[in-house]
């Protein structure tokens, strides 16, 4: 008796291992079978996908919308990614910095993006309007995802080049794609108001300046239960200031945005050699 205790205490602490101690384990049956065990109810993070541009009077509006909702449910709780494309928005020239790219016209274009602002939240329901967001944030943060993510580790591999462990765990048989996304806060640059003037020293927070996975993401399809670990290697822009950007990440499918995560981009301590 004493042995067989034992054995069944190591295949427990294996099994234990295997959840990352995210659940409770529940005992194992005689025929020492693992057992899944929900994990501890997870709160729900919603994607804004905010779609601006520099030139835009009213856009100004939807980033304090923006702002508003973070500070009544946490940064945590609404992941905000704003994305410069489209006519409103001003590509970098001699005169001014501006925070359109290729990747913000490719996404505005395949969203059919034609005035602004606009956005989707967990890109359910289509575009909507900021006055929208609200109600569609508190719909969407009372569900319960079906993966869960976290990032293992984020480690400085050169002077602008990065390695990122991200993890997932199944709470139910998911399909779908997993997206990376960079973004950057505290960018002064030019953004016209809802009076008509510029202000040359506007701060942009949540800008969309890459795809660390390429644009659409990549594939991802876990069974119930399942831990999935996924390590991406990607360079950030020299003129990007390191220390105001961050790595959005979240599993999407044809039903929308099932969970987000942001987490600031700094590096973890490098261990001595």
């Amino acid at each position: 008796m004493k042995r067989t205790t034992t054995y069944n205490t190591t295949r427990l602490f294996v099994a234990c291992l295997s959840l990352l101690m995210a659940t409770a384990c529940s005992n194992i049956d005689e025929d020492e079978r693992f057992i899944y065990v929900e994990p501890a109810e997870v709160q729900r993070a919603v994607l804004i996908e905010d779609f601006t541009g520099q030139n835009c009077l009213n856009c100004p509006r939807a980033h304090e919308t923006i702002a508003k909702l973070q500070e009544q449910y946490g940064k945590d709780q609404v992941v905000a990614v704003s994305i410069h494309g489209g006519n409103m928005a001003v590509w970098t020239n001699n005169r001014m910095l501006g925070l359109r790219n290729d990747l913000g016209d490719e996404y505005n274009n395949f969203w059919g993006c034609t005035s602004w602002p606009t956005g989707m939240v967990n890109r359910k329901g289509g575009l909507s309007t900021d006055e929208q967001w609200a109600t569609a944030v508190y719909n969407e943060i009372q569900k319960a995802p079906p993966v869960r993510i976290s990032v293992w580790t984020i480690q400085q591999t050169g002077e602008h080049s990065y390695s990122v462990a991200v993890n997932l765990l199944a709470t139910e048989d998911y399909s779908g794609k997993l997206q990376l996304w960079i973004t950057e806060n505290g960018i002064v640059a030019p953004q016209r108001m809802p009076d008509g003037s510029v202000n040359a020293t506007y701060t942009h927070n949540n800008v969309l300046r890459a795809a660390a996975n390429g644009t659409w993401g990549t594939e991802l399809r876990l069974a119930r239960g399942e831990h999935h670990t996924d390590v991406f290697n990607f360079e950030t822009d020299a003129e990007w200031k390191t220390e105001n950007l961050n790595l959005v990440v979240f599993a999407y499918n044809g039903e929308g945005v099932q969970q987000a995560l942001c987490q600031q981009l700094a590096p973890s301590p490098t261990e001595s050699e």
